[in-house]
């Protein structure tokens, strides 16, 4: 009983925890997409005349210019190398949350600084393919044997326009990952080497750095700490947070299944 109560205990706090920070994201969020359009709003009423017959001019500020060139895909040539930041679980690239940004502001600092949108819950797997195909351009794929063996679709997202489409080993990029992102760098650092692209003869040089950032290489035991039972390494205790996020995951499914 007293394990009991103390299991309880333990998902409490941590469920608070995440919860809140989930809260502190998402409202950092929407205060900064309100911000932004209230500046938008302001400088659409900063109007003066023009020349005669050239009717109103819009005075915009330099930050709407620049969001305004930000909304298309930067497609980058191949010199100086571009820095490519993975974010890990439950993250989020450019643009997912409107102007927060995963990596501190890090991706406005230079057009070179590119953050993908991965799939926050995904495996490391399909992470790692989506990220050759968010820099090379196409439709993601996925895999024949992997997508069977996993039971689900083998073809995903389609990027009309990589964003560095001429990467190959004359023009390789860095990787910078963050706590799981730095696994899905090492496993596409992989892929590559082992030519797992159909259509494409690629190679390990393709990658020039791999960083990592708090990076989970070896594993961790945090995910002991969230339920994960040490036995096996694979089932999970009937109340922590791993069932929580497991929860989680199906509802979101099936809301998707269903809209």
């Amino acid at each position: 009983m007293a394990r009991f109560i103390l299991s309880l205990m333990e998902l409490g706090v941590s469920a608070t925890v995440h919860l809140l920070f989930g809260f502190y994201v998402f409202s950092t969020a929407v205060a900064a997409d309100i911000s932004q359009a209230a500046a938008a709003s302001g400088c659409l009423l900063l109007r003066r005349p023009a020349a005669a017959g050239a009717g109103l001019v819009n005075v915009a500020s330099a930050g709407e210019e620049e969001e305004q060139r930000g909304a298309a895909p930067v497609v980058l040539d191949g010199s100086p190398p571009p820095i490519v930041l993975v974010h890990g679980i439950f993250g989020f690239g450019k643009g997912r949350l409107g102007g927060l940004s995963y990596f501190a502001g890090a991706e406005k600092k230079d057009d070179r600084v590119l953050v993908p949108d991965l799939g926050s819950l995904t495996s490391i797997h399909d992470r790692a393919r989506e990220l050759f195909y968010y820099l090379k351009g196409g439709q993601v794929d996925y895999g024949e044997e992997h997508s069977k063996v996993c039971g689900h679709a083998r073809f995903g997202r389609t990027y009309d326009t990589g964003h560095y489409p001429v990467w190959d080993e004359q023009n390789p990029v860095h990787f910078v990952g963050h706590s799981a992102g730095v696994q899905v760098a090492r496993v596409l650092h992989q892929m590559l080497a082992d030519k797992a692209f159909p259509g494409y003869d690629t190679s390990e040089d393709w990658v020039l750095s791999l960083t990592s950032l708090s990076g989970a290489l070896n594993g961790t035991t945090r995910t002991y700490y969230d339920g994960m039972m040490v036995e096996d390494g694979r089932s999970m205790k009937s109340i922590c947070l791993l069932q929580l996020c497991r929860i989680g995951v199906l509802s979101m499914i099936g809301w998707t299944f269903l809209g």
